[in-house]
């Protein structure tokens, strides 16, 4: 049997068709479809992005992202606000305040001595907000009580401080991440805060 090609059977050819390349019409078509699905991706971003900024305070946008007005929130040192139904979930309430100027913090009202503990308690505003003094009070069933300053620090050795979720701020508009728990870890000891005077026999 031969090698070259015309040594070849015929029914062993390529016919025709395969010599020919894809219709430019359909090549065209395959880019403009790339495109339209990459504006509709940039435009579903940008407006996603731009939502807090566009929503009418207080309104819950895309990303579990609450949006409040600063108009409408505590001024520096005065008592934490409360946030909860029907603007957020039962289970998403909390508290939220202004120890330093320009800082807020939002502190979950859902709290546990220890990371995904089953006993729990329910934080509430104690005074003031202060970032030294005590400003919040953990009421738990079991009968413990631990405190906590207005950044969310525990006051009480060997408490956890309070979960928090991120907040920032643009503008006249404070936005507070709803999806982003800041978890605080378990501590078995600590410094008690600057302002606070210390108990009898602590060294």
């Amino acid at each position: 049997m031969g090698t070259r090609h015309e040594d070849q059977p015929t029914e062993h050819w390529a016919g025709p068709e395969s010599l020919d390349p894809t219709p430019v019409w359909k090549q065209y078509v395959l880019v403009a479809l790339l495109l339209v699905v990459g504006l509709v991706v940039i435009v579903i971003v940008s407006v996603a992005a731009l939502a807090p900024y566009l929503a009418t305070p207080p309104a819950l946008v895309a990303g579990d992202r609450l949006v409040l007005a600063t108009s409408d929130l505590p001024p520096v040192g005065a008592a934490p606000k409360l946030v909860g139904t029907p603007i957020v979930p039962l289970e998403r309430e909390f508290l939220i305040s202004q120890p330093v100027r320009g800082q807020y913090v939002a502190v979950r009202r859902a709290y546990s001595r220890s990371p995904g503990g089953s006993v729990r308690c329910t934080v509430t505003p104690m005074g003031l907000s202060s970032a030294d003094q005590r400003t919040f009070i953990a009421q738990c069933p079991d009968g413990h009580a631990p405190t906590f300053n207005g950044r969310g620090q525990a006051i009480d050795a060997g408490a956890r401080n309070l979960d928090q979720y991120n907040v920032s701020v643009s503008g006249d508009r404070v936005i507070v991440n709803l999806a982003r728990v800041i978890e605080a870890s378990e501590r078995t000891s600590g410094p008690v805060p600057t302002g606070i005077p210390q108990p009898q026999g602590t060294p």
